[in-house]
């Protein structure tokens, strides 16, 4: 059996999600347009820690909302049924995996301060200028590097963790996404698109996801999500995020977003840009 084989038989045994949230997408999956504010907050505050995580992730910088939310139900009327359900999907998942992060020669600390500043970036730049799709993008950049997290986990179970690193060390961290393919047969993104789909994210995210790498290539209604998580993904990259080159092509990617169609402000990507960032425009 392959490592490919091997890496798909490992997804079935991840753990579980809470009861809570298996509960809480069943209903909404199945309710449709029938479905119920009063039930979505029911099925939530019967879970007090759930209650309580999303009550603090809702008050965090990510959303910027001015006051204090303090009830389920304010939750859900600001920022809808369908991003409340990706919002708990994604925190759970988050919160269900144990980070080691060695294979790829990352210190958890440190990767996990850079998934947060990739979500602090992506509300900065949009909750001024696309506010909805800020709110629908948070739980997606809240996963973005999950790929690499079960990636690890995976390669350390299976005893190739050490080889996998040497592998890094010598293409000088570059190309990951070709050694992921190399070892694993799939790379961490096109994984977590996978991933998506088996826990029954919403489809705009999962084909958002699918089209980081070709953004262009995306249907009209996810194309603009696409670009979005295509540039972050440049600025965060691990290893070479904001350099020069990732600079550049993500200031490439909003022209080229722009070229076909999909409006952004410049300025306001700019001057929301991090600081190392801003510092290495035009030094490609």
């Amino acid at each position: 059996m392959d490592m490919n084989e091997l890496l798909l038989q490992s997804v079935e045994s991840l753990p579980p999600l809470p009861d809570t949230v298996n509960k809480l997408r069943a209903y909404i999956d199945e309710a449709g347009a029938e479905i119920e504010t009063e039930k979505v907050a029911e099925i939530i505050s019967g879970d007090p820690l759930l209650m309580a995580k999303l009550l603090q992730l809702v008050n965090s910088p990510f959303y910027g909302f001015k006051s204090e939310i303090t009830t389920i139900t304010q939750v859900i009327t600001l920022l809808g049924i369908g991003n409340i359900k990706n919002v708990v999907l994604a925190n759970s998942i988050k919160d269900n995996f144990k980070i080691d992060l060695s294979p790829y020669g990352l210190k958890t600390e440190d990767f996990l301060n850079s998934c947060n500043e990739e979500v602090n970036f992506i509300t900065n730049w949009l909750n001024d200028e696309d506010k909805k799709l800020s709110y629908t993008l948070v739980p997606c950049v809240m996963l973005l590097r999950l790929g690499m997290v079960v990636f690890s986990h995976f390669l350390i179970q299976n005893k190739k963790d050490k080889e996998f690193l040497e592998r890094l060390k010598a293409a000088n961290f570059s190309n990951i996404s070709l050694i992921e393919n190399e070892f694993l047969g799939v790379d961490s993104l096109a994984f977590l698109g996978f991933l998506l789909h088996r826990w029954n994210f919403d489809e705009s995210l999962i084909e958002s996801v699918c089209y980081i790498n070709s953004p262009h290539a995306a249907s009209d209604n996810v194309k603009k999500s696409a670009y979005v998580l295509s540039i972050t993904d440049h600025l965060f990259a691990p290893y070479h995020g904001s350099s020069p080159f990732n600079v550049e092509a993500a200031i490439a990617l909003m022209q080229e977003a722009k070229n076909g169609g999909v409006s952004f402000d410049m300025d306001n990507f700019i001057a929301k840009l991090p600081e190392k960032a801003r510092n290495n425009i035009n030094k490609g």
